[in-house]
């Protein structure tokens, strides 16, 4: 199977040294952005996960360290990421003080009810003109900035007209306290429809998406991707490494089941088979560890490589590394290259045709 071209010219690459690899940084779809190939996720600061802080503010700030140091500009945050809500936002902003706030490009988002004011109110989530106004000032007071880089909506709300939504978001935009808009999960008919109305109405379009997009997941994502190539809307997917599963750190057992280390994700949550080990996803990681035996590398790096080398839209996947070491390692995906075949096989273990679907 041969690798799909690009529908459009493929976005330049820049390539710039650092102590462990060479970043490569790139156009953020159809905007005047230049991003790392990789962006940082910040989820896990201050996480709570069955009683335990998955990531304190000093590893917090190591991270962000680390993440610099490799060549990452492009960091990932919402409002409602961390115990309390706001813990990883304000946490990013503590060590941007620190740092050139010009060298970053910062992502937020908005939707989801905000604990840090007590019990939630009628207007205290969803994507209604009261909700986002307020939220906006409270990240970006947390951040310790005047602007964001990117602001998502972090689902879609039924019960608010989009034109409701798009007509605020686009009044950020013109005030200046926010550069671009993305859309995290939904589907292709609803990103569809809000691209239509921001073109219909004159107001601002959706430049990034973030849906759950990696090699071993095969749920039909094909749609809404197809939407992303067609309008030049760049893909930031979040879970690249299928919560760990596409490391290689797991095993089948005969009856089908996961053996997961002690503390990895799978030991942490029963949802973790159901939502990425399929007989399919099986076989991905089987090719994945193959294609990563060929390049000396390893599968978390050829799964991250995977997706980089998407060449129907930019492609650029939200790493969440507990610790710099690991993170590391997946920056070290950056100096790989993957084949025609290569990328087939993993392409051919997945089931899709030429079109990239299954």
């Amino acid at each position: 199977m041969a690798r799909q071209r690009a529908i459009t010219a493929s976005k330049p690459v820049l390539a710039v040294a650092t102590e462990s690899a060479s970043m490569e940084y790139t156009t953020l779809g159809n905007t005047g952005t230049t991003v790392s190939k990789l962006c940082f996720g910040t989820w896990r600061f201050g996480r709570e996960t069955g009683g335990v802080v998955e990531t304190g503010r000093d590893e917090a700030h190591d991270l962000l360290d680390a993440a610099w140091d490799h060549g990452i500009n492009f960091i990932d945050t919402a409002n409602v990421y961390g115990d309390p809500d706001g813990t990883s936002e304000k946490w990013i902003g503590e060590w941007l003080d620190d740092h050139d706030r010009e060298d970053f490009v910062i992502a937020s988002k908005v939707y989801f009810p905000f604990d840090g004011w007590g019990e939630p109110g009628p207007n205290d989530s969803g994507l209604g003109r009261k909700h986002i106004r307020a939220q906006i000032e409270g990240t970006l007071e947390r951040l310790g900035t005047d602007y964001l880089d990117l602001y998502y909506i972090h689902r879609w709300d039924e019960n608010t007209p989009i034109r409701e939504t798009l007509r605020t978001l686009t009044e950020l935009v013109r005030e200046g306290k926010v550069h671009y808009l993305g859309a995290s999960s939904m589907a292709a008919w609803k990103l569809t429809k809000a691209l239509w109305e921001s073109d219909v109405e004159g107001l601002e379009r959706f430049d990034v998406t973030q849906p759950m997009f990696n090699a071993a997941d095969t749920d039909d994502v094909g749609d809404y991707l197809d939407v992303c190539a067609d309008q030049d809307i760049a893909v930031c997917p979040y879970s690249p490494l299928a919560g760990g599963f596409l490391t290689g750190k797991y095993e089948r057992a005969e009856d089908g089941t996961v053996v997961a280390p002690d503390g990895s994700r799978a030991s942490l949550t029963d949802l973790f088979e159901d939502r990425y080990t399929s007989d399919t996803a099986w076989e991905v990681l089987e090719a994945v560890e193959s294609v990563a035996d060929d390049l000396d590398a390893t599968p978390a790096q050829v799964s991250l490589r995977w997706l980089m080398e998407q060449d129907r839209f930019t492609c650029v996947p939200i790493v969440g590394a507990r610790t710099p070491a690991q993170l590391e390692e997946n920056v070290g995906a950056v100096d790989l290259e993957l084949s025609d075949d290569q990328f087939a096989r993993i392409d051919d273990a997945r089931g899709v045709d030429d079109d990239g679907y299954r």
